[in-house]
Order: C-alpha cells, then sequence, then structure tokens
C-alpha cells in the first residue's frame, strides 16, 4: 500500500511560528513531503507569506495585507506572539519560501488574492525557480484556478470542497466533486475526513486524480485515512504524522 504524502500545514506549527522560515525549515528537515502556506499580493506588488488576509493575529499591526507595502511588513515582527525566543522573525515572501526547497520537497500555495496580476506574477515565480512539477495551487477564488492551466498548463491545481448538505445523497456527493474536478481541469480533490470513503477514492484514482485529506490532526484520523489509500494529506501535527505513516496498521 503506498504511503500518503505529508504536508506540513504553515510549516512545523507545533514548534515554531506559522508560515515563518524556521517553522519551514524544520518541516523540511523532518521529512515532510510538502508545506503548505498562503500567498497575498501587497500594496506595491510583491507576494508576501501569510495566513490571513488582515493583520492583528500574530503581529501588532491592524488592516489588511494589500494596503501595505512590502517594507512595512518586513518591519513587523511575526515570531513574539509564539515565544520570546523568535522575537524579530520576518514575514517571508514567496521567493524566500520557494527558495528552501530541496531536490524532492513540494510546495502547496494557497492563493489569497483574487487578481490576474496577481496570478501571473505567482505562477512567474513558480517558473523561474523551475519547480512546475512540485507545486500545487489551491485557492477558495475558483476563478484563479480555473485559470492556471491557460497560462501554465504545467501546474497541479486543487479545488477545497467543504461538507455538503445532509439531505444531498451519496452517490450524488461523489458525482459533483468528480465533475467538479474534471469540469476544471483540477487533478487534486481537497477534502474533509467526512467527504471520503473507500469508493470515492477508487473512482477518483480511477480517472488519474488524487484525494487530499484536509487538516488532519489526530491519530484517529490519520490512521483512517492512510487506510483508504489517500494520496496526501494536511496536518499541523507534523510529528504524529510522520509517525502514524511509519506505524501504519
Amino acid at each position: 500500500m503506498p504511503k500518503p504524502l505529508i504536508i506540513a500545514h504553515r510549516g512545523d506549527v507545533k514548534h515554531f511560528p506559522e508560515n515563518t522560515l524556521p517553522a519551514f525549515e524544520s518541516a523540511i528537515v523532518k521529512g515532510a513531503d510538502a508545506i503548505e502556506f498562503d500567498v497575498h499580493l501587497t500594496k506595491n506588488g510583491e507576494l508576501v507569506v501569510h495566513h490571513d488576509d488582515y493583520l492583528s493575529r500574530v503581529e501588532q499591526a491592524t488592516g489588511y495585507i494589500e494596503t501595505y507595502t512590502l517594507q512595512q511588513l518586513q518591519s513587523l515582527d511575526v515570531g513574539s506572539w509564539f515565544d520570546r525566543r523568535f522575537a524579530g522573525l520576518k514575514m517571508p515572501t514567496l521567493s524566500d519560501v520557494l527558495a528552501l526547497g530541496n531536490a524532492t520537497v513540494r510546495f502547496e500555495i494557497e492563493m489569497c488574492t483574487a487578481t490576474l496580476p496577481f496570478l501571473v506574477a505567482v505562477i512567474e515565480a513558480i517558473a523561474k525557480k523551475g519547480l512546475e512539477e512540485r507545486v500545487e495551487l489551491t485557492s477558495w477564488h475558483l476563478p484563479l484556478l480555473f485559470r492556471v492551466k491557460e497560462i501554465n498548463p504545467r501546474l497541479r491545481t486543487g479545488i477545497f470542497f467543504e461538507p455538503f448538505p445532509e439531505w444531498m445523497q451519496l452517490v450524488e456527493r461523489h458525482g459533483r466533486i468528480l465533475n467538479w474536478l474534471v469540469l476544471s481541469k483540477a487533478q487534486v480533490a481537497h477534502l474533509p475526513l467526512s467527504l471520503i470513503d473507500d469508493d470515492l477514492v477508487s473512482r477518483l484514482h480511477e480517472k488519474g486524480l488524487r484525494v487530499h485529506g484536509a487538516d488532519l490532526n489526530s491519530e484517529e484520523e490519520m490512521q483512517a485515512a492512510i487506510r483508504m489509500q489517500i494520496d496526501q494529506f494536511s496536518t499541523d501535527n507534523l510529528d504524529l504524522a510522520l509517525s502514524c505513516r511509519t506505524h501504519r496498521p
């Protein structure tokens, strides 16, 4: 049975401040197959890595990312909230994070600015590093994903799915997931564990599509997903995920 890829959500967040270079570096060293992060466009057209659209949760500032220049954003401390040892850590750029890649690590990039110039800038940054084969682009802004293949068909894309209404029959749920992937030319279905079952995994695999378990953080969730032979999963608990994959039943 193949081993699923483990994706460190925002890096090694149990031991380092999220979305910082130390968090990503630690995840890579520990053996994460990929690192996940969000990218935004700044006021002066730079690409910066930060989870939220707004400031205040992990830094002493308020307002939206898009209203700040990169210089202003990188003057903020994004490490002290986690521990004083990380005081002075700066918000990284997309280029900074892509430069961490070794020969095998992958990147899951969630695109958070819904404009064409932003999309083009992200794709150009990936191509400049020659990382098209090791990147998956995701976004809640579906029009961005639909344009990706027009600009660079080599890039993999993934669609987020949320739980369906309780009244919806299983066959219709499966059909919607499969049809959305086919229509959008996406290769990966990002699914909460509640939507994943053996039949869906089999149907998607028959079409050459991948199944991603979204944010699996408990041993029970991870083992269930591994048993269903999903292709990859994201987690905030990297150490546990690596252990579960190694000692799977």
